[in-house]
């Protein structure tokens, strides 16, 4: 929200960076379709591609994973086996469904929080009173919010383990220590991508390129058709996350430039704020599902060694079996996103993407076989 914020042209729609986030989500197609994806594989068994022949290959053999791959990732236990046997699904859904409740909490209470000057609002309780949980939430600081929620989250969690001895006092203060270690590379990622992103978006004479600006200007000047924006978009942030392997720093470059070029071309075209506010939305949101795409089907991505090392499966062939699963839905997001940028409309855009999922589910798992 604070890249979306502090991109150019965005203080012309008229609305709190948490309203924009929150109207975007629809706009993301790839993620949602992705979920949809999983839940119709899981239904109704229609597999394709290198995932059927592994799942065929085990069946046939017995063998969970293709040796030929490599050998899989070790099996990880708590603490040994007798504390790995306690272990239970709720443990690990406990830390997601507090961090999310906290989330829910903070948001507004930041805001109230935030609000308290000494002046003329002197507590919490008359904040709450000075503005609606409408305004709370749009107005948060959702950084702040969030880390609060962190901080809350892995106290309750620290001490549900040890109380349902899980850890030891030793054990979870080293676990705790190696997580924070193992974000290092992707912060580092992260920094270095805002520093790219802030010389991109900042003008010659404040130290930058100034290249968000010139490029909208560029597109807005040579009658660029907006309705490409989306598409190019998409593309763009899926190369780049898929060669990075990180999709935050991917938002961290492509917004600041996308979003002026969105505004731009509105703007030149007579469009009143709605429309204005829908085009961005629909670029922001092609910008979020390209470098979600690029991010879960890069093999340097985190979250795709995380998930072959979940799984206790060989890296490469988690990375073959899931690659036309992702291609598959990133081509089903790409026709929605073509057609949504035609009528700014993310019914439009979910239409064209369902049907081309429906077609897919449908003949793929007829037509490719691996």
């Amino acid at each position: 929200m604070s890249i979306v914020k502090g991109s150019d042209g965005f203080e012309k729609l008229g609305i709190s960076e948490f309203s924009f986030f929150l109207r975007s989500v629809p706009f993301n197609i790839y993620a949602i379709l992705t979920l949809i994806m999983v839940l119709t594989v899981i239904l109704t068994g229609r597999n394709y591609g290198p995932m059927a022949k592994s799942i065929r290959f085990a069946k046939e053999t017995g063998k969970l994973y293709d040796e030929s791959y490599g050998p899989a990732p070790g099996e990880v236990a708590i603490e040994g086996d007798e504390n790995a046997l306690k272990a239970r699904p709720f443990d690990m859904l406990l830390p997601i469904i507090v961090l999310i409740g906290v989330s829910v909490l903070m948001f507004p209470l930041t805001t109230w929080m935030g609000a308290v000057d000494g002046k003329g609002i002197l507590t919490v309780g008359q904040a709450v009173h000075s503005m609606s949980l409408g305004d709370a939430f749009n107005n948060t600081d959702a950084s702040m919010a969030l880390f609060y929620s962190v901080i809350i989250t892995l106290v309750v969690t620290y001490l549900y383990y040890i109380i349902r001895r899980l850890f030891t006092l030793k054990t979870a203060s080293d676990a705790i220590v190696e997580g924070i270690k193992s974000m290092v590379p992707a912060l580092i990622i992260l920094v270095m991508a805002w520093t790219i992103g802030a010389i991109i978006k900042s003008s010659p004479c404040e130290g930058g390129l100034g290249l968000a600006s010139f490029l909208s200007k560029a597109v807005v000047s040579g009658g660029f058709p907006i309705t490409l924006i989306p598409v190019i978009a998409f593309v763009l942030s899926a190369l780049i996350s898929f060669s990075t392997g990180t999709s935050w720093g991917t938002f961290a470059i492509m917004i600041p430039i996308v979003m002026p070029i969105a505004v731009g071309l509105a703007q030149s075209k007579g469009f009143d704020v709605s429309s204005m506010i829908n085009a961005s939305l629909i670029a922001v949101g092609s910008v979020l599902s390209g470098a979600v795409f690029g991010d879960h089907a890069s093999p340097i991505s985190d979250t795709t060694i995380l998930s072959s090392t979940g799984a206790g499966c060989p890296h490469l062939e988690h990375v073959k079996t899931q690659m036309p699963y992702a291609l598959t839905v990133a081509v089903c997001s790409l026709v929605g996103y073509l057609f949504g940028g035609i009528f700014l409309s993310d019914l439009i855009a979910w239409i064209c993407a369902l049907t081309m999922f429906v077609l897919a589910m449908v003949f793929l798992p007829t037509w490719y076989k691996a």
